[in-house]
């Protein structure tokens, strides 16, 4: 089978680039050609079609709304994409094509050429961008869907786009355009990774026959060990984004409910000046800031507990199933699918999302209490059977060819 993958960006970012990594390395391992769609970057990967990538453009955080004042028509509705994915189909000819996260970098305009081509889509809801301008549901400090059923004014007025106005505009417009060309309608089978994201897009209007359940595979680390300098004895350990919506702010406070077991925290982003200076007044609380992958399987592997404080809807969680399947001791907030995978005093420990006081209680126990290798045992076979690869594999191809059908 011909497949083209279809991400906005083509290096290891976040956990979309992890799944789609991950999917084009077992098909083709499985015998299928793969082929890949997304922007110029010189971070990226390599490709058999990396020469027809988009043109690359910048709407980070750190990035001006008035520098390259062109970016925000193109995030609109790319041209450049669109003929981008018009030179990948001619030379290519997929018979099926995998949307992950095109976002604003790519845009749905690289669904016209497809749908013209008679070319099956499915999308995988990494995100629920095609109905929230901020892709995750997430303004003033928790959840948000104020702009369901098309309101997407509800942007502008909360400015929750990277805490932007001038982007919440820009997002808004963005929406309502793409609502209104029905940007989506080519999508015939849409992937949700846990039964969470199912039940949400149905209540945002997907019908639930074009909804497919299917979870993330995951593999365990093989790596030997990193050089890397830990802890003396226990500690705890938090990975991911420094960001509002994964509950980072939340984490000097569970380090002073864990005292005086280290809670090393590791990765980047917006709250890192944050979490830095919170280090040197909370002494347990060790900010090591970005790490590579094996430093990190390696801080995971040692970790006598890890703690998910996410105040987001989780689409699957990485960060929790890494964990589990390392036999980690996880405490994490309960919401979005989080508790699929970390069911209370089973496969884990649950505490009310953004209270740290319960999630640092839970973390204590994930510590101390002898209960919890037997947790952390259940965790790992449960991830193990729910992302087993070859399942995983199985899975995708079944829809593929379900879409192809179609």
């Amino acid at each position: 089978m011909r497949i083209l993958l279809v991400n906005a960006f083509h290096y290891l970012r976040g956990g979309v680039e992890r799944t789609y990594f991950d999917e084009s390395r077992w098909l083709t391992g499985a015998g299928h050609q793969v082929a890949h769609l997304s922007t110029r970057d010189a971070r990226n990967l390599p490709s058999p079609t990396a020469h027809l990538f988009a043109p690359g453009a910048d709407y980070g955080e750190r990035v001006g709304v008035t520098q390259e004042p062109s970016r925000w028509t193109r995030f609109l509705w790319s041209r450049p994409a669109a003929a981008a994915m018009r030179r990948v189909i001619a030379e290519f000819k997929p018979e099926v094509a995998h949307l992950h996260a095109p976002s604003r970098y790519l845009t749905p305009s690289v669904l016209r050429p497809l749908e013209a081509a008679n070319v099956p889509v499915v999308m995988t809801l990494h995100d629920f961008k095609p109905w929230c301008t901020n892709r995750i549901f997430f303004a003033r400090g928790g959840p948000c869907e104020r702009c369901k059923g098309g309101r997407h004014f509800h942007a502008l007025l909360e400015g929750c786009v990277q805490g932007s106005r001038a982007r919440s505009a820009a997002a808004m417009v963005e929406a309502y355009l793409h609502d209104a060309v029905h940007a989506y309608r080519a999508v015939r089978l849409w992937i949700a990774p846990s039964c969470w994201v199912r039940d949400k897009a149905i209540e945002h209007g997907v019908a639930h026959a074009r909804l497919r359940v299917l979870s993330h595979g995951l593999e365990a680390s093989t790596s030997a060990d990193a050089a890397i300098e830990m802890p003396e004895g226990p500690y705890a350990l938090y990975s991911g984004r420094l960001s509002v919506e994964k509950g980072v702010r939340l984490l000097p406070g569970i380090a002073a409910r864990i005292a005086p077991v280290p809670l090393v925290v590791v990765g980047d982003g917006p709250l890192w000046g944050e979490i830095e200076k919170a280090s040197r007044v909370t002494p347990n609380l060790r900010a090591l800031g970005y790490r590579s992958d094996p430093e990190l399987a390696t801080l995971r592997r040692h970790a006598a507990a890890v703690v998910v404080p996410s105040l987001f809807y989780e689409h699957f969680c990485y960060a929790a199933a890494e964990a589990m399947l390392e036999a980690r001791p996880v405490a994490a907030a309960g919401i979005g699918a989080i508790p699929e995978l970390v069911e209370h005093e089973v496969t884990g420990l649950l505490a009310p999302p953004g209270d740290a006081e319960a999630l640092g209680a839970a973390l204590k126990r994930a510590l101390e209490e002898p209960a919890a290798t037997r947790w952390a045992v259940a965790g790992r076979a449960r991830i193990q059977a729910m992302g087993d690869p070859k399942r995983h594999l199985d899975g995708l191809v079944t829809i593929y060819r379900e879409a192809i059908g179609d």
